[in-house]
């Protein structure tokens, strides 16, 4: 009798464990915009593309993130490209792609130069650029300008790659800003 009750509530814990009780979310759309580069302030801009991508597919999981495709986004900009990052431009795009969530980076001007003023030999660097993000579900708009300067020695960067790591970090912390607005 004891094994016929256990045998019983070993299958019923069975089957609630594969049949879950509750519904799933649906993964939300989001829209990313190819990230704008100024060629001629930008050394590496092909660099920073692949960091771009790498970081937003990271981030944005399939479970709770839905990426549209590269056609539907691409049309809804124009062949120029976004002019300005502002609520409405986003709020548009949203709109024509039929995404809940759309994210934009644009990068100005990455800056390295030799810092003198030391004994150790340095570089100054800079990077400026802009993020911005909408939420279409919440009516929520983050705008992030990003001026991240710094130094550092100079025989640090033949060991790392302090443009990498400076944009990896800013882009990974704007996301992070917008995902949790979410």
């Amino acid at each position: 009798m004891k094994s016929t009750i256990y045998f019983a509530i070993t299958l019923l814990a069975t089957a609630f464990i594969q049949f879950s009780l509750f519904g799933t979310a649906e993964a939300a759309r989001v829209a990313v915009l190819p990230i704008q580069i100024d060629n001629d302030k930008v050394a590496r801009a092909s660099d920073f593309t692949s960091y771009y991508w790498d970081i937003v597919i990271e981030k944005l999981q399939y479970p709770d993130y839905e990426l549209l495709d590269e056609e539907n986004v691409d049309s809804a900009v124009s062949g120029e490209g976004m002019k300005s990052l502002d609520m409405a431009s986003l709020q548009n795009v949203c709109n024509k792609t039929n995404a809940e969530i759309v994210i934009a980076m644009r990068l100005d001007e990455v800056v390295k130069k030799p810092d003198r003023n030391n004994r150790e030999p340095k570089i100054k660097y800079y990077m400026k650029g802009e993020f911005a993000g909408y939420n279409g579900l919440t009516g929520q708009y983050y705008n992030k300008k990003i001026n991240c300067s710094g130094r550092l020695e100079m025989a640090l960067t033949y060991r790392n790659d302090w443009q990498k790591n400076t944009f990896t970090s800013t882009l990974k912390r704007c996301l992070g800003q917008l995902m949790k607005k979410r």
